[in-house]
């Protein structure tokens, strides 16, 4: 009933309303009692209140749509990629640089050459070759063995043999600091648990390049003397040292021909020479 009074009453208070005329003399009941006059509230307070309500929703709805809009706009805008900071040279770097053409591919001598006049140390720092190789897919190609130059690198290789004391120690101490390590085909399983270790390292023994052996001592000695490692890297990048700076030129080309020719020449995408601080030099195939 109280509900059927409330809509009497705005009938009452619209009718007054088009006709021009006051409200306050219109009072609410709540279920059939007249309220007492401090509590009475005119019709007209109750439809101005029912209006506000009415337009703060619509203010909230229309501010809600607003941001669901800029949400919608922000997420189709297209991302920003950050840019990495540029590589800063130092003044060394780029007047050595100024002595190569980096869009020419020299030939091997004059690789050779311009990598040991653009090499700035005060040292007497080591000669690189960097060479990548990529399968038929694109994809890097995966490839190790061993070279025997025919003349010294420079680079004294530390070989240790893997024996049940060695194997002890590194299961332990996790410490790593060979270059290379051998081991037999029999002494293979007690080594397998140095797979964790060696393994992302690269330095497990692996019959592909060599350092699984019966020959062990010979493997040794010919490591020490001169007989390198090579594989490639997850970008299928080979970097080998061929010879110091100072060395002669027909050493430093009958090294880097030595590790070339063990290569596919096919999956050769690029190589470049260059000192152990130096500008790199590219070298034809």
């Amino acid at each position: 009933m109280a509900k059927d009074n409330l809509d009497a009453l705005l009938e009452q208070a619209e009718e007054k309303i088009e006709k021009g005329e006051e409200l306050d003399e219109i009072e609410s009941e709540h279920h059939g009692r007249t309220k007492e006059h401090d509590h009475k509230q005119s019709v007209s307070d109750k439809i101005k209140e029912s209006k506000i309500k009415e337009n703060q929703e619509e203010a909230e709805t229309s501010e809600e749509s607003e941001r669901a809009e800029e949400v919608k706009e922000e997420k189709a805008k297209p991302k920003k990629q950050k840019q990495g900071k540029a590589k800063i040279r130092s003044v060394k770097y780029q007047e050595a640089k100024e002595k190569i053409d980096s869009n020419k591919k020299y030939d091997l001598e004059e690789g050779i050459e311009l990598a040991k006049q653009s090499s700035y140390t005060k040292f007497d720092g080591n000669l690189e070759v960097h060479i990548r190789l990529l399968g038929k897919s694109g994809k890097p190609e995966q490839i190790r063995g061993l070279v025997n130059y025919p003349h010294p690198t420079g680079k004294k290789m530390n070989v240790v043999v893997l024996d049940d004391k060695t194997i002890e120690e590194i299961a332990k101490t996790g410490k790593v600091d060979a270059d290379i390590y051998l081991t037999t085909p029999a002494d293979m399983p007690k080594v397998a648990k140095l797979a964790k270790i060696l393994g992302p390292k690269g330095k497990m023994p692996n019959p592909k390049n060599g350092t699984i052996t019966d020959n062990i001592e010979k493997t040794k000695k010919d490591l020490e003397g001169g007989q390198t490692e090579y594989k490639t890297d997850n970008t299928g990048n080979i970097h080998q040292v061929i010879g110091k700076v100072s060395g002669k030129d027909k050493e430093l080309t009958e090294n880097y021909q030595a590790l070339v020719s063990l290569l596919p020449k096919e999956k050769i995408v690029s190589i470049n020479l260059c000192a152990t601080m130096g500008p790199s030099v590219k070298v034809q195939k």
